[in-house]
């Protein structure tokens, strides 16, 4: 602290001031706010130069976490046990499916990489090993569940399987009300189909051995055309479908309409066949044919 309050100097003491002297002192003070303005643009300079430094350092960090974490998501995708399959989940769409019987095909998929294992692999799988498939849809719950919908071809007909050396209209069949034909012909055992009271009955003749399960019985094609005959009898002649009987050794079918077997096979179409009935009801009365018809042949009729 001072002694003495401050006080100008006499004016003895004041000395003349150059131009020189005035301009120095000028220019020292004019630099000031400069040098300031100056100091801290190197300061922002720096703080720039650093915060980029850190930025690209971060980034690069980043980076090298970020293929670490997908090279460990990949390594636990592809040896990982928690993808495989340990759960697989049978939807039927028809009471008939045995959904055991469908588990025990799937059963070599368990322990597949859930991944991996396409669509394409679990329908080819289904559809070598169960012949009344008519789609299937595949589904996967991550990370281990396997869900398969099924779809069953729809039955057509139910089934009696005749004695060969049994006559046509006889009652002797080993149908039990519990075989069915689908609509692709394949032979269906079961206990568990509903609503099958209204489906028509097809006979089998020439069938020496139980047939299989499963198993395609009546080729589609002639199944069809068993179907495609009623439909054309009802419609053209009005005729009411009683009996329906297959020869299969024959590749030839047998129609019961009010009473007179019309027999067809599969060598001729089936205008070809119903063409030669109607040239048959021009020339004879329906009346006078107490048995059968046999349109198979090409060069004539015969009936009885």
């Amino acid at each position: 602290m001072p002694l003495k309050p401050s006080a100008r100097l006499p004016k003895r003491y004041n000395r003349r001031v150059t131009k020189q002297t005035r301009s120095i002192v000028d220019r020292r003070y004019e630099r000031k706010p400069q040098l300031r303005k100056e100091r801290m643009r190197r300061t922002m300079r720096r703080t720039h130069q650093l915060a980029k430094q850190w930025r690209s350092s971060v980034l690069r960090w980043m980076l090298v976490f970020g293929v670490l974490s997908a090279l460990l998501a990949v390594g636990l995708v592809l040896f990982s046990p928690l993808l495989e399959v340990r759960e697989i989940t049978v939807r039927r769409l028809s009471p008939r499916l045995d959904i055991e019987s469908v588990q025990r095909v799937m059963s070599p998929l368990f322990g597949s990489h859930l991944l991996f294992l396409t669509n394409a692999e679990v329908r080819s799988l289904l559809h070598e090993n169960i012949n009344d498939i008519e789609s299937v849809e595949v589904g996967k719950m991550y990370p281990s569940e396997l869900v398969v919908t099924i779809r069953l071809h729809p039955l057509v007909s139910r089934l009696e399987i005749v004695d060969p050396d049994s006559q046509e209209h006889s009652s002797t069949a080993t149908g039990s009300g519990m075989d069915f034909l689908t609509q692709e012909g394949v032979y269906v055992h079961t206990l568990g189909a509903v609503d099958t009271n209204a489906l028509p009955v097809i006979r089998l003749v020439d069938w020496a051995v139980r047939p299989t399960p499963g198993t395609v019985l009546v080729p589609p094609e002639l199944l069809r055309r068993v179907f495609d005959t009623e439909e054309a009898l009802k419609l053209q002649f009005g005729h009411t479908i009683e009996v329906r009987t297959i020869y299969l050794r024959g590749q030839e079918y047998h129609v019961l309409a009010d009473g007179i077997s019309l027999w067809f096979d599969m060598r001729s179409s089936i205008e070809r066949h119903l063409q030669r009935y109607r040239v048959l009801l021009q020339s004879v009365s329906r009346d006078d044919v107490r048995q059968y018809i046999d349109l198979r042949l090409t060069d004539r009729i015969v009936y009885q």
